[in-house]
């Protein structure tokens, strides 16, 4: 008699099917977890929405993007008070002035306004991190200390316009397009485009400290290669010391192999920042390119360094094609990485009066 049993080519057809069935399902979960992901992606935008419209209905215009006091004595001159702080130049985030309508009451209360929130004073709670702040389908890490904390992150950012400057004191006279810029005031009628076409705030991907297109790094800085790519933001030529800060005024000319590279895009939430809190709408969504910065990083210095403060930083996410995008009404859309350039410009200034199509 034979016993009943598979025979081992019957065994073999069935781990084959199986084998089948798993890869057929694998890609379909993992579709429902990314879809998951940017549901509540989508919500953190949302919740962020509803603060800044609570927030801005108090007190009628939406939160600065940064704060920098300049005392009645500075000149504007290179030498103004030998370099000093130009009264507080803290340079809080909006984000910082949010945590309330966030309800992060207890973490508000207890940073210190009178110092920067890169100083001692507020090590103990730059560690702090919220999880309103966190997109779930980006993986990546904290990459800077201070004070021996690990600071808090976000991967969302706020938009200064579709220019370069972040200081409406730039040396140029160059417009600040956007809704949060230096000691910025918008009041939701100087929003002249529209606050259903115009962004307030997008997606931005943390850096990797062990980025490949970066050398001899440490805590969150390191030279760049020139490859692309890069996770982190680089600073303008002439930009690698703590004396001058030259601003961005040639892109990308301005921002080479050599250059020193920040990988702290998304880092301190707390400090107002580009790079940090601020992106624009030069390039698009997802831009390969180099993101770059002028003016000195994490510094204290006077409003005639403070006002060289630029950037052309691109919003970035891990979300398959595109990005998520807060508009100024309160709405969330997803924006494809392939809208067209001057579309995009349009969505990020709050007062060019132009066109907008069909994304």
């Amino acid at each position: 008699m034979y016993r009943k049993g598979f025979a081992l080519i019957e065994l073999l057809v069935v781990i084959a099917v199986i084998a089948v069935l798993i890869a057929l399902l694998l890609p379909a979960v993992q579709q429902a977890r990314e879809a998951a992901r940017r549901t509540q992606c989508r919500n953190n935008l949302k919740q962020l929405g509803l603060a800044l419209h609570t927030y801005e209905s108090s007190t009628r215009v939406f939160p600065p993007g940064r704060v920098v006091y300049v005392s009645a004595s500075d000149n504007r001159t290179p030498s103004a008070m030998s370099n000093a702080t130009s009264g507080q130049g803290n340079c809080f985030s909006a984000f910082a002035q949010l945590l309330p309508q966030l309800d992060q009451g207890p973490l508000y209360s207890q940073i210190n306004f009178n110092s920067g929130p890169d100083t001692a004073a507020n090590n103990a709670i730059v560690g702090k991190q919220p999880p309103v702040f966190l997109c779930p389908s980006d993986l990546g890490l904290k990459s800077l200390t201070q004070g021996g904390n690990f600071v808090g992150v976000t991967n969302y950012v706020l938009n200064t316009g579709n220019t370069l400057p972040v200081s409406p004191q730039n040396p140029g006279g160059q417009q600040v397009t956007g809704i949060f810029f230096e000691n910025s005031a918008v009041r939701i009628a100087d929003i002249t485009d529209g606050t259903s076409n115009t962004i307030c705030m997008s997606e931005q991907t943390l850096s990797s400290p062990a980025d490949p297109q970066a050398t001899s790094i440490s805590n969150g800085a390191g030279t760049w290669t020139g490859g692309l790519p890069t996770s982190g933001f680089a600073l303008t030529s002439g930009n690698n010391n703590t004396d001058n800060g030259p601003e961005l005024v040639n892109y990308p000319a301005d921002c080479v192999a050599g250059n020193r590279l920040q990988l702290t895009r998304g880092n301190r939430l707390l400090y107002g920042a580009p790079g940090h809190t601020m992106y624009n709408h030069i390039r698009g969504p997802n831009d390969r390119g180099i993101d770059c910065r002028g003016g000195l990083p994490h510094s204290t210095r006077n409003a005639y360094w403070w006002s060289r403060l630029s950037h052309n930083v691109a919003t970035h996410s891990r979300h398959v094609g595109g990005v998520q995008s807060l508009y100024c009404d309160g709405h969330v859309r997803f924006v494809s990485e392939n809208i067209d350039t001057a579309v995009w410009q349009s969505l990020g200034s709050r007062n060019g009066g132009e066109p907008i199509s069909e994304e």
